[in-house]
């Protein structure tokens, strides 16, 4: 089964569920890639295993969270800002070239 780019985003106001939701991404072999958001490999299986989990962690509790595959295609015309330390940098995506 193809295993597409998954990402993961969540407004979780209580840190208890919050801090679950980090530990459960981190089980299923997502990296941290925001405060609230993990990326990673998941087939459409483990995709739908890791949305059963949270929808019973979260239960009644206030959460918005996102899961998003994305195909290889659209993964690599990313684009990303990092600032880190007061200098960005722009990480272009493997395929694109500056010139």
């Amino acid at each position: 089964m193809e295993e597409l780019k998954t990402f993961v985003f969540y407004d979780i106001p209580s840190d208890r569920i919050r801090n679950k939701v980090g530990s459960i991404c981190k089980d299923y072999g997502l990296e941290r890639i925001q405060f609230s958001g993990f990326a990673g490999s998941l087939n459409r299986n483990m995709r739908e295993q890791f949305f059963l989990q949270l929808e019973a962690l979260i239960g009644d509790h206030e959460a918005k969270v996102l899961i998003l595959p994305v195909c290889e295609k659209d993964y690599m015309q990313r684009r990303e800002i990092m600032n880190i330390g007061g200098e960005a940098e722009e990480l272009d995506s493997p395929q694109r070239h500056r010139g």
